[in-house]
């Protein structure tokens, strides 16, 4: 397996709160990681390090260092790491404008601006999130007006919009319904051939369904890393096991 990205002895503080503690890990290309664990354990805060949305709190003290590609990120420009490392809320957040504006604000500030080219990045990035039809002859309506299921499906279509190499999820599903929930796992299935995709989940049937590798957190600190198979049925860790086995959560 080829890495992408690597944390090394990551610690994260909320000025004297620590969040994430000496964190060492591995993100691999391709691949669906599923960063799972207890309720406030550091998972959010470890996904917003990976795209550097941590260091817009001044509240935070971030130690350690994060690679992609080989290349620490503390090279890259906030603009540089956000295109090359996607990331998606819990909530779905579409801009209050069309959806065709939506998609193509990011490429247009990157530098974009035939509108043969920006046709087609609108086009193929609905279609990768099974919007293309369900959207047909609608791609200047509000985002806002349509469901939260396809506007969750809207702003990782956004995200996609400027190929970045790894698309971050914090509890994508959380607010959707049984039917939108596999509608977007069947999406970030597809979306795995050509992106490497990182989920934080509380949803531990999820995790099993839809992704390769587990990162299982507790306390601000990593327990246990490894492929989700593997991790479920022959845990390593007493936490991990108490933890599948619903002993806390």
């Amino acid at each position: 397996m080829e890495q992408i990205m690597k944390v090394e002895n990551l610690s994260i503080s909320y000025e004297d709160k620590k969040a994430i503690e000496g964190l060492n890990l591995t993100i691999f290309k391709n691949k669906i990681t599923a960063i799972i664990g207890p309720s406030g354990c550091g998972k959010t805060t470890l996904l917003h390090s990976l795209n550097g949305l941590i260091k817009e709190n001044p509240q935070v003290t971030m130690k350690g260092d994060i690679y992609l590609d080989g290349k620490n990120t503390r090279q890259l420009s906030g603009d540089e790491l956000r295109k090359s490392v996607g990331l998606v809320f819990q909530t779905p957040t579409p801009f209050p404008f069309s959806v065709y504006k939506n998609l193509t604000y990011a490429p247009k500030y990157y530098g974009i601006k035939s509108k043969t080219k920006l046709d087609g990045i609108v086009e193929n990035k609905l279609k990768m999130v099974g919007l293309e039809e369900e959207l047909q002859n609608q791609w200047h309506k509000n985002a806002m007006k349509f469901s939260g299921g396809q506007q969750q499906r809207i702003c990782i279509a956004r995200a996609l919009s400027v190929e970045p190499e790894v698309l971050l999820l914090d509890e994508p599903c959380s607010a959707l319904d049984v039917k939108n929930i596999e509608i977007i796992e069947k999406t970030l299935l597809s979306l795995k051939k050509n992106y490497t995709i990182v989920i934080v989940t509380h949803n531990m049937v999820q995790a099993k369904r839809i992704s390769d590798r587990v990162i299982f957190m507790k306390d601000g600190k990593l327990v246990e890393e490894g492929e989700t198979m593997e991790f479920f049925e022959h845990p390593k860790e007493e936490e991990s096991k108490k933890f599948i086995g619903g002993v806390f959560g």
